[in-house]
């Protein structure tokens, strides 16, 4: 079997992008605050994001585990809190995650896709650029943990760490006041996109663990292909957009109190009496469960690349 030719798109993409501009909020909510954490999906240029995504998904792009994704919905629209915990791969993964969720037999994931809530760092904001194309989705804005971490040691640091602790404080509410409303929330578990030559991306955060330990449900999905793989550079407005075969894989519903019950119990002869250890563990199985799913995805997937 040969590998997957991988058309390289990016030219047409920055050309559907010169035609996304006129309809676009992108120069609006740039600076994130404790008062614009919540934002809703503008949705303008939603049918030109969903005909160039769809250019780039080639024959066998599909979605595993249907039928856990429509259990956890079940979940949510009898008011139970639901989190979906994923692999994170590409800044084109959510627009990738709603192509296949609205070019689906299942037609109920049209309406499910809509009450999805992102979790999204400030750094998509800050850019017009990539803003355009994240303004198209719900979300809540965070200040991402690696970056609060690099604000600890830097003495110049200080008003940004104030600021941080503000805008994390009124996006927790913001979600306490919206988990029971039917939403289902979306959070990348590692909190970066993983980096092959950087094996630290594809660590899971302990947020984890406090977001589990707030909702009712949750399950783990996979991302298998990759349309805008990211570049040895830190500036996402010079990362190339691929065709290639997408497959998500969704896992099974589970009891995120019971899990972290059963972690606990598991683990209690390795934590420490801070309990940041068991955070880190549960952290750890997260991934590894994400990995699970990628492998078995990847059985699925590899029958198309050819």
């Amino acid at each position: 079997m040969g590998e997957l030719v991988r058309h390289n798109r990016t030219e047409e993409f920055h050309a559907y992008f010169q035609k996304m501009v006129k309809y676009s909020r992108m120069n609006e909510d740039t600076i994130v605050t404790p008062d614009n954490v919540y934002q809703e999906a503008h949705k303008a240029n939603r049918n030109l994001l969903f005909e160039i995504i769809s250019k780039c998904h080639q024959p066998g792009s599909t979605i595993l585990g249907v039928e856990n994704v429509l259990a956890l919905d079940d979940l949510a629209k009898q008011g139970k809190s639901c989190l979906i915990l994923s692999e994170h791969v590409s800044n084109l993964d959510v627009p990738n995650l709603f192509v296949r969720f609205y070019d689906n037999e299942e037609k109920r994931l049209k309406e499910i896709f809509e009450r999805f809530i992102f979790i999204a760092g400030t750094k998509l904001n800050e850019y017009p650029i990539v803003k355009l194309f994240t303004e198209m989705f719900t979300r809540v804005v965070v200040y991402a943990i690696r970056s609060i971490n690099e604000l600890k040691n830097c003495e110049e640091g200080k008003a940004e760490m104030e600021l941080a602790n503000k805008i994390n404080i009124r996006s927790t509410r913001k979600i306490g006041e919206l988990r029971n409303q039917g939403f289902i929330f979306f959070l990348y578990a590692a909190g970066t996109r993983y980096r092959p030559w950087q094996p630290e991306t594809k660590k899971g955060i302990t947020a984890v663990y406090s977001y589990l330990n707030s909702f009712d449900y949750f399950c783990c999905v996979s991302i298998n292909g990759n349309t805008m793989p990211p570049g040895q550079h830190e500036d996402m407005t010079k990362e190339e957009v691929y065709d290639d075969v997408m497959v998500f894989n969704f896992g099974e519903v589970m009891d995120a109190r019971q899990y972290l019950k059963m972690m606990a119990e598991k683990h209690q002869d390795e934590n420490s009496n801070d309990g940041e250890s068991i955070k880190q563990v549960v952290a750890d199985d997260v991934m590894a469960q994400i990995d699970q799913l990628h492998y078995k995805a990847e059985e699925t997937r590899k029958k198309f690349l050819h």
